[in-house]
């Protein structure tokens, strides 16, 4: 099991095939033709696709959780504040400039 993942969202995940047996099992009264009988079985990929999205949304919010700490998805924190320090040098009347952060790599720090 991926530590990365809470423990209440692997719980959940675990869950709810159950939690959704009775509902699917009730449709077997309301369907006709080949899937007659056999509707308790699509509990397996829907609670599948269920468990995927709650899991991917819970590892899009760890890794946006924290917006300043400088990886390649966060706020360029850092250019920014060097703009507007270049920008206030400039209004200034300073001459000597720091130089402004370009992205290496297509990523800006």
């Amino acid at each position: 099991m991926p530590l990365s993942i809470p423990f209440f969202v692997w719980l959940f995940c675990i869950i709810l095939p159950f939690g959704m047996l009775k509902d699917f099992d009730q449709l077997n009264n309301e369907v006709q033709g080949i899937m007659k009988g056999y509707m308790v079985w699509l509990v397996v990929p829907f609670s599948t696709l269920i468990s995927w999205i709650y899991t991917s949304l819970e590892q899009v919010g760890e890794s946006t959780e924290n917006p300043f700490e400088g990886s390649a998805n966060d706020v360029p924190i850092s250019q920014m504040s060097r703009s507007i320090e270049i920008e206030l040098r400039e209004f200034l009347g300073e001459k000597d400039l720091p130089i402004e952060l370009r992205a290496q790599n297509n990523i800006v720090m």
